[in-house]
C-alpha cells in the first residue's frame, strides 16, 4: 500500500490534469490516475472560452494555447432552409471584461498536453498511467483507490481527498451513490473531420446551421502542423444503423445536403459517432470524494460549454481544497462548492446547450421561425448581444458561481 498525504485524482483528461497542476502549484501533493498511455488524439472538445483563458493565465498555460490554437472571435447561426446567415455574435464585445475576448479553437488532446507538460515540471505532481481504477472507498480520515496495472497487479493508493474527473460513467460518482438525472438524446452524433476549406463560403470559424431534419455544425481546428481541419457535426436518424452512419456514403450524403462544394471532393480524415446525454449529478460531493467535469455533469456539444464548465469546476475546487489543506473546516467549503457548481451547471450549461440544440432542430415551422427571429433580434441589439455573449462564453456562469455563498 502507498500511503500518502496527498489528493488523488481519477481521470487525466483536461479537468483532471489542470486541477492536478493547480493543486501542485499551490503546494499540495497530488497523484493523477489515467487509463490511457497518452492523451487520446480523437476529435473531442476543441473550444476554449474566454472565461477559461482568463483562468488559465495565472497557471502560465494561456500563451502556449494561443500559440497553438486558432483565434475565433465571431460565431455564426445560419438557416439551412433559406441558406442565409441569421445572426453573428462577436466575443470582442467582452473587451474590458476578459483579457481574451475570443474563443481559441484547439483540439482537446493538445490542451491536455500543454497542461501536462507544465504539471510534470512540478515536484508535487505525480501521474500514474496507463492504469484502471477498479475501486474507490473512504473512511472518516482517508480515501483509497485500487489501481490495476497492465500486468494485472493491483495496488492501493491512499490520500486525504479524492476528486472524480472520470467522465460520464464515473466510478467515483457511483461509489458515492448520488443520482445522475437527465436524459439521452434520441439521435446519435457523428463528428467528421475534413481538410476541405470552408473559409471561402462565408463561414466563420464556428458555425451552427439550423434545419428541422438535417442540421449541422462546423468549426475549424488547427490539425496537424497547423494546416487546418474542419470538424463537421451531423445528427443521425434513429432508423439509420451504426454501420451506415459511419460509412462514406452516409457522410458524403450529409456533405451534399449541408455544405457547399462537391461532396466527393471532401477528404474524410476522421469520423467518430457517439450518443449524447444531458445529466447532472444529484450531489457533487460525498464525504471525502468530490466530482468535477463530466463526472458531475454532461451535455450536448453545441456551444462548446462542457469542457469549459468542467475546468471551472476543477479550479473552483482547488481554491477550497487549499483552504482545507491549510486547516479550514471542510464541510462549509465543500458544501459551497456543490451549491456554486451544481446550480450554475443546471442554469447555464444545461439550459443553454439544450436551447442551442432545440434551435438547431426545431420542427414546428412557427416555433422555428420564432427562435431564429429571436437570434436576429439579440444580435441586432447591443445590450442583448452582450448578454448573449456573456452566457455563451460562460462569463456569466463564472460570475454567478463565485457569488454564491
Amino acid at each position: 500500500m502507498s500511503t500518502n498525504e496527498r489528493i488523488l485524482i481519477i481521470g487525466g483528461g483536461p479537468v483532471g490534469t489542470v486541477t492536478g497542476l493547480a493543486l501542485a502549484r499551490a503546494g499540495i501533493p497530488v497523484t493523477v490516475f489515467d487509463r490511457l498511455p497518452v492523451p487520446a488524439a480523437d476529435h473531442r472538445a476543441a473550444t476554449l472560452q474566454p472565461s477559461t483563458l482568463d483562468l488559465f493565465a495565472p497557471l502560465g498555460l494561456t500563451d502556449e494555447i494561443l500559440r497553438q490554437g486558432i483565434e475565433s472571435p465571431v460565431f455564426q447561426w445560419r438557416d439551412r432552409i433559406r441558406d442565409e446567415i441569421v445572426a453573428e455574435f462577436d466575443y470582442r464585445m467582452l473587451a474590458g471584461e476578459s483579457d481574451y475576448p475570443y474563443v481559441i479553437q484547439l483540439e482537446q488532446h493538445k490542451t491536455i498536453q500543454i497542461a501536462l507538460d507544465a504539471a510534470l515540471a512540478e515536484p508535487l505532481f505525480n501521474l500514474v498511467r496507463p492504469v484502471d481504477v477498479v475501486a474507490v472507498r473512504q473512511d472518516a480520515d482517508w480515501v483509497e483507490a485500487d489501481v490495476r496495472r497492465e500486468d494485472g497487479s493491483v495496488e492501493t493508493h491512499r490520500g486525504r481527498w479524492l476528486i472524480g474527473c472520470d467522465g460520464g460513467r464515473s466510478l467515483v460518482r457511483k461509489s458515492i451513490g448520488t443520482s445522475f438525472e437527465g436524459f439521452t438524446w434520441s439521435e446519435r452524433f457523428n463528428i467528421v473531420a475534413t481538410n476541405k476549406d470552408f473559409e471561402g463560403y462565408n463561414f466563420r470559424y464556428r458555425n451552427y446551421c439550423a434545419h428541422p431534419d438535417r442540421w449541422c455544425a462546423l468549426m475549424k481546428v488547427p490539425g496537424e502542423n497547423h494546416a487546418g481541419v474542419w470538424r463537421c457535426l451531423f445528427p443521425a436518424h434513429e432508423d439509420e444503423s451504426d454501420e451506415y452512419v459511419m460509412s462514406d456514403a452516409w457522410i458524403r450524403a450529409r456533405f451534399a445536403e449541408c455544405l457547399p462544394g462537391d461532396p466527393d471532393g471532401f477528404e474524410i480524415i476522421h469520423r467518430n459517432m457517439y450518443t449524447v446525454q444531458q445529466r447532472v449529478a444529484g450531489n457533487f460531493r460525498g464525504g471525502r470524494m468530490i466530482l468535477a467535469g463530466d463526472a458531475a455533469h454532461v451535455n450536448n456539444p453545441v456551444g462548446g460549454m462542457g469542457m469549459n464548465s468542467g475546468l471551472q469546476d476543477g479550479l473552483n475546487l482547488v481554491g477550497k481544497l487549499v483552504e482545507i489543506w491549510q486547516g479550514a473546516a471542510p464541510d462549509p467549503l465543500l458544501e459551497r462548492y456543490d451549491r456554486q457548481r451544481r446550480l450554475t451547471a443546471i442554469k447555464y450549461v444545461q439550459a443553454q446547450s439544450i436551447a442551442n440544440k432545440k434551435t438547431l432542430d426545431e420542427r414546428d415551422p412557427a416555433l422555428r421561425q420564432q427562435k431564429l427571429d429571436d437570434l436576429r433580434r439579440q444580435a441586432a441589439d447591443p445590450v442583448a448581444a452582450l448578454e448573449f455573449v456573456r452566457r455563451a462564453s460562460l462569463v456569466s456562469m463564472y460570475r454567478e458561481s463565485e457569488s454564491i455563498q
